[in-house]
């Protein structure tokens, strides 16, 4: 047998080995059933392995799972964009029916524009009208409320809340007009625009400039702060709209408030309730005698240069405060009242005057009023007496407390609308009613008081406020012949005092701080005097 024969014969054979390595049914003429190897098995065993079709199966399967996680992913690509069309349309007729009731609220403003409520102008209130003309140069009746938020202030978005608010509130949207007879109010169509705190607070207003507004909103890392010059509101009308600013704010960064609790939506219409002057609206015929005043104790220091204002603040706990002035039977702002008259009445017992503490009250609530203008009075309470006590000083002020009723307010209305209203007061011109009326409130005014503590009393907002505002202040800024002040405001747990001063001297503060501790009351202090306490 030759070569060429052996290795044909030796192909047969192998051929004939692979052949027999497949086995059929003779009879059905089918393959029959193999035991199905393991991948390990058929990699391992080369003799049945056919590279091809493991190769043409591995790839199938490749191009099938391809094949489903690309139908996945187009699932899932098509199930975002039906969230994000829903979540678009959803957004878009929110949009509109803002749209709707913004055109709604301006429809609303040009009615009461033709129906001339508050459009092209309209007076200071009773109380407003004598504060432009009681400035004196680099002063002018400022106060400021603040809220300390938990996280920093998005300055973009607070400019937006503010943009959004400012159509709602009219008396808030104004400048200061001098006409003939009498200051006014004209709608101011600028855009107020927020600014950093830089300087000391409460720093006067340029009244002068017709056309810039009577409020500013400035803010500083944690804190939104609004500054009001007197002429257009008192506090509690100022807090109605600083909560409304501060709740669209939060608004603005995602929250939903369930109710408008102490503030307003930027949606909502304005009443000609709220820019009414209740002191008209509320004066009687009634003739009722208002007592007599005498002038009082002053506090005395070295005037720091124009503008400078110290601010020293207390946080308390409220219900520890309330523990301690009910073990007086005391409320707490008679309790707080009668601390800060002791304090002053221990210093000037040899002086021919007594300490007065000036006491603002809002007259809302007790005559039913609506209006955000002002609407507030006052009693100044005098601590006199030889050697008195604690105690007797905290019966003083609950007598006095006890005392202020509708009719001694009522008093206080009818005198000033009455002078308002007199027919030679009217006809003066404007530069002659400006002497009187400044030489009234230096005389008849702040002469009467030592200073003034004004307890807003406490803020109630939306459930939303707790996750982002931390607490409030209120600063009465600098006076202009009283050398301090005191606003008073709490949020939940915490009381926030504030006392503003003009002069260096901070003993008085140090006085009220270190009763308060003895009577069992714990006192955090901050302030901007760094030299002297911590800064928040």
């Amino acid at each position: 047998m030759s070569k060429k024969e052996a290795k044909n014969t030796l192909k047969d054979k192998e051929f004939a080995k692979k052949e027999a390595n497949i086995v059929f049914d003779a009879e059905k003429n089918v393959k029959k059933p193999q035991k199905v190897k393991t991948n390990d098995e058929v990699l391992g065993d080369n003799s049945i392995v056919d590279k091809k079709l493991v190769t043409s199966i591995l790839k199938q399967e490749k191009k099938e799972l391809k094949k489903a996680k690309r139908l996945e992913k187009e699932i899932a690509k098509q199930k975002k964009i039906k969230r994000r069309k829903k979540i678009s349309e959803l957004l878009k007729a929110k949009k509109e029916e803002e749209k709707k009731a913004r055109k709604t609220q301006e429809e609303a403003l040009k009615d009461f524009e033709k129906k001339g409520r508050f459009a092209s102008w309209f007076r200071l209130d009773n109380a407003g009208s004598i504060y432009p003309s009681a400035i004196q140069k680099n002063w002018n009746f400022v106060y400021r409320i603040s809220a300390n938020m938990k996280d920093r202030i998005k300055t973009d978005v607070l400019q937006s809340a503010l943009d959004d608010i400012m159509p709602r509130f009219p008396s808030f949207n104004v400048k200061l007009k001098h006409g003939f007879f009498w200051n006014y109010f004209e709608p101011n169509f600028k855009r107020l625009e927020i600014e950093k705190e830089t300087t000391f607070p409460c720093m006067p207003f340029n009244l002068s400039d017709g056309e810039s507004f009577l409020i500013r909103v400035l803010y500083s890392e944690y804190d939104i702060i609004l500054e009001v010059f007197h002429g257009i509101s008192d506090g509690r009308g100022a807090l109605f709209f600083f909560n409304s600013l501060v709740a669209r704010y939060i608004e603005r960064l995602g929250a939903t408030i369930s109710e408008y609790i102490g503030c307003s939506s930027y949606l909502d219409i304005p009443s000609d309730e709220e820019i009414e002057d209740s002191f008209f609206a509320k004066a009687t015929n009634e003739k009722l005698k208002r007592p007599k005043e005498k002038p009082a104790y002053k506090i005395k220091g070295n005037v720091m240069p124009a503008g400078m204002v110290n601010s020293v603040i207390g946080e308390m706990s409220v219900s520890k405060i309330k523990e301690v002035a009910k073990s007086y039977n005391a409320s707490i702002s008679a309790f707080l009242a009668s601390v800060i008259g002791y304090s002053i009445y221990k210093k000037c017992k040899n002086e021919k005057k007594a300490p007065r503490i000036s006491i603002p009250v809002d007259l809302r609530p007790r005559f039913d009023s609506k209006t955000l203008r002002n609407f507030s009075s006052y009693k100044n309470i005098e601590v006199s007496g030889d050697d008195l006590t604690f105690e007797q000083v905290i019966d003083i002020f609950k007598t006095e407390f006890a005392q202020m009723d509708n009719k001694f307010f009522q008093s206080n209305i009818n005198s000033n609308v009455n002078l308002q209203k007199n027919f030679f007061i009217k006809i003066l011109p404007l530069f002659i009613k400006n002497i009187a009326l400044k030489t009234s409130f230096n005389y008849l005014g702040e002469n009467y008081q030592t200073l003034a503590f004004s307890n807003i009393g406490k803020v109630e907002v939306p459930k939303e406020f707790e996750d982002y505002v931390e607490g409030y202040t209120v600063n009465l800024g600098r006076s202009l012949h009283n050398a301090k002040s005191i606003g008073v405001v709490s949020y939940k747990d915490t009381l926030s005092m504030c006392i503003s001063s003009k002069i260096y001297e901070t003993e008085t503060e140090r006085d009220i701080f270190r009763m308060l501790v003895k009577l069992g009351v714990p006192v955090k202090i901050y302030s901007n005097r760094r030299d002297l306490y911590g800064a928040r």
